[in-house]
């Protein structure tokens, strides 16, 4: 199998990637990922797009390198990690009873036979809908700590789950990886998954 970098510090992503069997290595980089009044597609591309880039300026372009990025799009507001537990709070409470959009940009470094890479990007948009939370509900919630380092301060794979009414698209992507396209674009690339 041709061996992957992940160019993000994300455990959700190392964890998918080691579930699915993948060879990969870990090494994030730190890029400017502020918002620059793009779409929020266009967005999540181009701080994908960033991270890969810099990993190849870092590894060499002969390497396979995933860059990635998920925030949640609530109304007009951008969702990425809460500060702490007060603006946990406040996009838990915003969530609660409403439909958002979480939006997960990646970026492929698919290296050629001369040494050199080109990137694939593509973006994945799942729609999720949280039930109605009380007060107390939300309390307990933030009582479990899920909320530390994840974009919209909830994690749909753990305790988050109890909330969640609804979802459209890829339950992976709420996770930080949406796994078909990520696989459509290694399958469209040759990559090579024989051992």
């Amino acid at each position: 199998m041709d061996r992957l970098i992940l160019a993000s510090a994300s455990p959700r992503r190392k964890e998918i990637l080691t579930r699915l069997g993948f060879n990969f290595e870990v090494k994030p980089q730190d890029t400017d990922e502020a918002f620059s009044g793009l779409s929020p597609a266009e967005e999540a591309v181009k701080i994908a797009s960033e991270k890969a880039a810099a990993c190849v300026s870092a590894e060499g372009p002969g390497r396979w390198v995933l860059g990635a990025d998920t925030f949640v799009l609530s109304g007009n507001e951008y969702m990425i990690k809460p500060e702490n537990r007060t603006d946990a709070k406040r996009m838990i409470t915003k969530l609660s009873g409403s439909t958002h959009t979480v939006v997960t940009g990646l970026a492929l470094n698919v290296p050629n036979h001369e040494g050199a890479g080109s990137i694939d990007t593509a973006v994945c948009l799942t729609e999720v809908t949280f039930a109605p939370m009380s007060p107390d509900e939300i309390e307990w919630y933030l009582d479990t700590l899920e909320w530390q380092g994840v974009a919209a301060a909830y994690r749909i794979q753990e305790k988050g789950a109890l909330f969640i009414e609804s979802i459209s698209g890829s339950y992976s992507n709420v996770m930080g990886l949406p796994i078909n396209t990520f696989y459509g674009m290694l399958r469209s690339n040759n990559f090579n998954f024989r051992n």
